[in-house]
């Protein structure tokens, strides 16, 4: 005797799911947190900070390094992009709190 199921599904939600494409800056943050780079700046983070650091946890610390770099060198920047700087800044420290740094 042949068991046969016969599922239902929402036209709704099919069509929702078949539509999905993965954005380029999904893709490209993927290809990031894989890169070698990354990985090897991990485990350098790891080492310093001696506690364990994922390539995401990284990837938010090299951001705020740079943005803090480019806030304090040297040039002469408008004021209003000295105060958009700080608030990035700001920003990219949130984004390490959420992460799980401290």
């Amino acid at each position: 005797m042949k068991k046969e199921v016969i599922l239902q599904s929402n036209p709704l939600r099919a069509e929702r799911y078949a539509n999905v494409n993965i954005s380029l800056f999904a893709a490209f943050k993927a290809y990031l947190l894989r890169s070698a780079v990354l990985l090897f700046l991990s485990q350098l983070y790891s080492r310093i900070l001696e506690m364990r650091i994922t390539p995401l946890q990284a990837f938010h610390l090299t951001h705020a390094q740079v943005v803090f770099y480019l806030m304090i060198f040297p040039c002469n920047f408008p004021l209003v992009v000295r105060v958009l700087l700080m608030l990035w800044f700001f920003l990219t420290v949130l984004q390490c709190r959420h992460a799980g740094l401290k």
